[in-house]
């Protein structure tokens, strides 16, 4: 019998993942924001679900929790920020399924590093200028995430080391 990817565990499993990039986020915006710099951890959930249940899970739980962290918070939604954060959940997906099959510390950063790019560095921070925030300030972003994206790969390496975590996420090798 084969194994439904998408079922009510996938579905549980994705909503507490966008709840805690939700959560993360909004304690971010509130403490840690510098106009177009803000240092979190927010996309952490992002990438863990692209990497357990794939591209369409981890695009998905970006999306969801850009809008709703921009409802919650009372900020407009910018559709070019809510794509680069479906990118980044998508492009974990994509980058552990096709090029980082061995899942050790430094595949972990491949894939982080990638995601966050494609997603972080290039199409949000283009969201952002062209929302009017200065170039130099956007520009910002680059050793920002730079640095984000190492601690975020080892926290994800720490997570999925534990046993609980990594069956809860259907097993997938890290």
């Amino acid at each position: 019998m084969k194994k439904n990817k998408f079922g009510t565990k996938t579905l549980v499993i994705a909503a507490l993942m966008t709840a805690l990039s939700f959560l993360i986020g909004f304690v971010c915006k509130t403490y840690l924001t510098f106009g177009a710099i803000r240092i979190t951890f927010e996309n952490l959930p992002i990438i863990i679900s692209g990497i357990a249940f794939g591209p369409f899970v981890g695009g998905a739980v970006g999306a969801a929790s850009d809008i709703v962290s921009c409802l919650a918070s009372g900020y407009s939604i910018n559709p070019m920020i809510t794509v680069g954060a479906a990118v980044v959940g998508a492009a974990a997906g994509v980058v552990a399924r096709h090029l980082f099959k061995k899942r050790g510390y430094v595949s972990l950063l491949g894939i982080t590093l990638i995601s966050h790019a494609l997603g972080s560095m290039l199409i949000k921070s283009a969201g952002l200028y062209l929302s009017g925030y200065a170039i130099e300030m956007v520009l910002l972003r680059i050793p920002l995430y730079t640095g984000i994206t190492v601690a975020e790969s080892y926290i994800i390496y720490i997570l999925y080391k534990n046993r609980r975590i990594y069956e809860s996420l259907g097993g997938r090798e890290v």
